[in-house]
């Protein structure tokens, strides 16, 4: 080599090697604590849940079976479809703690519902410490811009981001947060990401194109829904393809179709989860709950003749509009129409209102919504407040038929509805039904609290002034759309206030709260026409942590031809949710049976045939729920008893405590590591301590002073988290501790002062064994596109060379636990002065060998894995192709029943036959290339040397 410009002086690059010089010897004390502080930090391929027990929670079983099934796999996707309440977010959230844990997850994007956004945000900071940058809609994307340099995406910079769906389904702001990929993708209310339609008439949407995509610029997918089947197989067919598209076929042998929905998706209901008492017995971890109807009957004959003047209207203006080109939108006005006719007299007369003044005067009438928009509504995706409320008015004022004899006739008849509305005497009937049921309800129990649901503002608006003239008046808090993070949650804090007795909701709250801990009761004042509202709202108080039995209550009209029905379908649906039959999933198919909401529109109280319709519908519910036991519910349901060994550990461990201890050694490195006077524990909590943190300690995120903090999960799920920090191996006090770990074992160079590098300690040697050196090292295995392992190698070897013990021998005597007397420096020097680089080079050696074994293992249990995937892959690609080639011949000549149909759709809407065949080639080939890069291990790097400890014999220092 040339020197162009030499330095005035030469300095020696230190050789990274440990040299032995004795003013570098350190304490065995701060020498062991630096090696066990490291290890607690390292990524890990292997062995026991690295991140998951770190979570803020009181971790059951069941919750670490998703976590497991992705650490499964070569690329960590999975649909999360249990039952609502069963704790889906903290699922995700373990999961996320584990794949960040191994290093397989620093890039996380979250995609929610817009109401959902803030709810996720805060449990993910206080329940497992993760903090997320929110990216709601433009203003907060320009918001979050301002604090990047200019030119740079906060959708390429920010390492965790949450995001709202509506926002990120535009294609402009699709293609700049996906360009750079991410290393997982979480998805809640993920149905809605599903094919929609019906097999004859199947269409992607927005969302379905946002799946698509998400799947694609991303590392790792996790899908959450507690309804993934909505009745069609297609559409959970399109969720399944999200996961892993070449498993989303259900022909061939049923162990295949088993094998490969078990590998795609994970399923629990409520009545499978159990809990071992003290006493050895089980017992179920949601208690079982009670759902009834409260009948509001004897009504005066002029609210009587209000209901069957509404009635007869919507259906006699749904027939009229039969066969015209906007039929769709009419039949979607009046359902509006009924709907809110059955919850409020104020609900009512402000619709009638909207209508009216459309149906008057043309220029009031507003542009219809586009196709595209009216299949999200009429699938019912979840909407804020205002959002239902806009689109409502702007369905009943479109759908205005062009004829004006059909415009005049809906004004007479409106006009007569709208007059015996106002004049009808007394309170609004349901209203003051659900005052006496409170009464009731308050009387036998003054303690308890009940939510209150309803679908409309206006119904809200009613009953707030109903109950300022009642005994409740000021004992109710209103939780409604439009409301920041801060006033839900101060209302939900009021709710919980023992003098509250009422929470007035709608739908607003039906998602994303969590009441179970102090009420047990909810009334719905109308049935959701889209049971799967229902469902949403009982999950507030019907879910993980609920201690006494869930009593669920709904008023209906029996004289309502459509409440009759609905409130039949509930009943029903209630005695099928046995074991393993998911009250969401039958929700789902009712919900998606366009045909039954068209029927329920339909109902003419003045037809000869009011009560054959009615029993017409009830049929078509259960033949769909029959066909949901035969053909759909083995799709949904995990296999209990087929040979899976994750399945098998949860069945024989009730709860996760066993698996997952606390961490004591990683308090008491960490309390040792900062220094004496650095933490106090509090005199009242134990386990609690103050925490003043050392400048050295002091960097991002990390707090000078922690007033009260604990590395105990069952210490920290007792506390509030501004109230008592959880220190866990990635809070940033921890990884500072690390850092420091790493720094003083891998500095090479004199610190200040010329002291030198501390990389050297002494300590006496087990009794009766000789003399010898312990090196450590840290080694480092690749693969897969990125750091697979990191693991501390320890290799003891005697002065003469020979290398002695086990490496786990070696590894205890670094970081156990030891006693003995002072050793002597000069001793140090004598004994091993001469043979110190031979052994050394001996014992650099045995690390490299015992990391390469360790590497060939790694990579034969890869290879073996991936094997087995490509025989599978195998199997599903023919399949898949057989399956296409049956539908293409049901399309050229349809026959068969609605079933089969539903079965195999058509899917002419996504392209020809050829077309779908090279799709199914070109999954099939990303797969391979997926299992290829899975499958290979690099060959390790040298290991890099950390310290030695000299062990000396007693006889050798005196």
């Amino acid at each position: 080599m040339t020197a162009v410009v030499p330095p005035e002086q030469a300095l020696p690059l230190p050789n990274e090697a440990v040299q032995l010089d004795i003013k570098g010897l350190d304490s065995f004390a701060a020498w062991s604590r630096a090696h066990r502080v490291l290890g607690a930090t390292l990524v890990r391929e292997t062995g026991l849940l690295s991140g998951a027990r770190f979570g803020r929670v009181a971790l059951e079983a069941y919750q670490l079976a998703p976590t497991l099934r992705l650490l499964a796999k070569p690329r960590p996707s999975l649909l999360i479809a249990d039952d609502v309440g069963l704790g889906k977010t903290v699922e995700a959230g373990l999961a996320l703690l584990e794949l960040m844990a191994r290093g397989r997850a620093s890039r996380v994007l979250l995609v929610t519902p817009p109401g959902l956004m803030d709810q996720w945000r805060h449990e993910l900071r206080h329940k497992f410490g993760l903090e997320f940058t929110l990216i709601d809609n433009a203003a907060g994307l320009a918001r979050v811009q301002t604090e990047l340099p200019a030119g740079v995406s906060p959708w390429d910079a920010l390492p965790r981001v949450i995001t709202s769906m509506d926002f990120v389904k535009k294609d402009t702001v699709r293609h700049r947060a996906l360009r750079k990929r991410w290393d997982l993708v979480v998805v809640d209310e993920a149905h809605a990401l599903a094919e929609s339609g019906t097999p004859e008439n199947p269409y992607r949407t927005q969302r379905t194109r946002l799946g698509a995509a998400l799947r694609d610029a991303s590392r790792g997918l996790i899908l959450l829904t507690a309804t993934p089947h909505n009745g069609y197989s297609h559409s959970f067919r399109s969720l399944v393809e999200l996961v892993e598209p070449t498993l989303a076929t259900l022909k061939g042998s049923p162990e295949q179709i088993q094998r490969r929905l078990d590998t795609a998706r994970i399923r629990r209901m409520k009545t499978q989860i159990t809990r071992r008492r003290p006493d050895g017995r089980k017992e179920p971890v949601f208690p079982a709950r009670r759902i009834a109807g409260i009948p509001v009957d004897g009504l005066a004959p002029a609210d009587r003749e209000l209901l069957h003047k509404v009635g007869s209207y919507c259906a006699r203006t749904s027939r009229g509009a039969a066969g015209t080109d906007d039929a769709e939108l009419v039949g979607f006005a009046m359902q509006i129409v009924k709907k809110r006719a059955l919850s409020s007299r104020a609900a009512l007369l402000k619709t009638i209102q909207h209508r009216l003044e459309a149906l008057r005067k043309e220029s009031e009438r507003e542009e219809p919504p586009g196709r595209a928009e009216l299949r999200d509504l009429q699938a019912d995706l979840p909407l804020g407040d205002s959002a239902a409320e806009r689109a409502a008015r702007r369905i009943l004022r479109s759908a205005i038929p062009s004829e004006d004899r059909r415009r005049r006739s809906e004004v007479r008849a409106l006009n007569a509805i709208r007059r015996l509305a106002k004049k009808l005497p007394g309170g609004d009937p349901k209203i003051e039904r659900l005052v006496s049921e409170l009464h009731g309800v308050f009387a036998a129990d003054p303690t308890e609290k009940v939510i209150v649901f309803t679908e409309y503002r206006d119904t809200l608006d009613a009953l707030q002034a109903r109950l300022a003239d009642a005994e409740l008046a000021g004992r109710w808090v209103v939780l409604r759309g439009g409301l920041t993070r801060r006033q839900r949650l101060a209302r939900q804090d009021q709710f919980e206030q023992p003098d509250t007795r009422l929470l007035l909701a709608t739908d607003a709250a039906s998602e994303g709260l969590n009441l179970q801990r102090c009420c047990r009761r909810v009334i719905h004042i109308e049935l959701p026409w889209n049971p799967n509202r229902l469902e949403q709202r009982n999950g507030r108080v019907d879910r993980y942590g609920q201690r006494r039995e869930p009593v669920l209550k709904y008023l209906y009209f029996p004289d309502s031809p459509e409440e009759d029905v609905l409130d039949q379908l509930v009943t029903k649906i209630q005695r099928m949710s046995a074991d393993r039959v998911s009250t969401p999933d039958v929700l789902g198919i009712l919900a998606g049976d366009h045909r039954i909401a068209q029927g329920l529109v339909e109902l003419d109280p003045d037809a000869d045939d009011v009560g054959e319709r009615k029993t017409r519908l009830v049929r078509l519910f259960e033949d769909r729920t029959a066909d949901f036991a035969r053909r759909v519910q083995p799709l949904v349901t995990t296999a209990g008893d087929a040979g899976n060994k994750q399945e098998q550990l949860l069945k024989i461990l009730d709860t996760a405590e066993p698996l997952l201890p606390e961490d004591h050694i990683l308090e008491e490195v960490v309390i040792a590591t900062l220094g004496p006077g650095a933490t106090t524990p509090d005199p009242v909590h134990d386990g609690v301590f103050r925490i003043d943190v050392p400048w050295s300690f002091r960097g991002p995120g990390v707090l000078p002073v922690y007033p009260a903090a604990t590395f105990c999960r069952s210490v920290a799920v007792r506390h509030r988290p501004d109230a008592v920090a959880y220190l866990t191996p990635l809070h940033p006090l921890v990884k500072a501790a690390a850092a420091d770990a790493r720094r003083r074992l891998l500095h090479v160079f004199p610190a200040t002062h010329g002291i030198p590098p501390r990389r050297l300690a002494a300590a006496l040697a087990p009794e009766g064994e000789p003399a010898s050196i312990v090196f450590t090292f840290l080694g480092s295995i690749a693969g897969g596109g990125g750091l697979l392992e990191e693991r501390l190698l320890a290799v003891r070897v005697t002065r003469d060379g020979s290398v002695v013990g086990t490496p786990e021998k070696g590894l205890d005597l670094v970081i156990g636990a030891r006693t003995g007397g002072e050793v002597d420096a000069a001793a140090v020097e004598r004994l091993f002065g001469g043979a110190f680089d031979r052994t050394r080079d001996r014992a650099t050696a045995t690390a490299q060998d015992r990391l390469e074994r360790a590497a060939a293992e790694l990579g034969l249990r890869r290879k073996e894995q991936a094997d087995l995937l490509r025989r599978d892959l195998a199997v599903d690609m023919a399949d898949r192709l057989q399956e296409i080639d049956e539908e293409e011949r049901r399309a050229h000549h349809p026959v068969g029943t609605e079933g089969q149909r539903q079965l195999f759709p058509a899917h002419q809407a996504r392209g020809g036959f050829q077309a779908r065949r090279a799709a199914v080639e070109v999954a099939a080939e990303q797969r391979r290339a997926e299992l290829a890069i899975f499958e290979r291990v690099e060959p390790p790097a040298a290991p890099r040397p950390l310290g030695a400890l000299l062990l000396l014999p007693p006889e050798a220092c005196s």
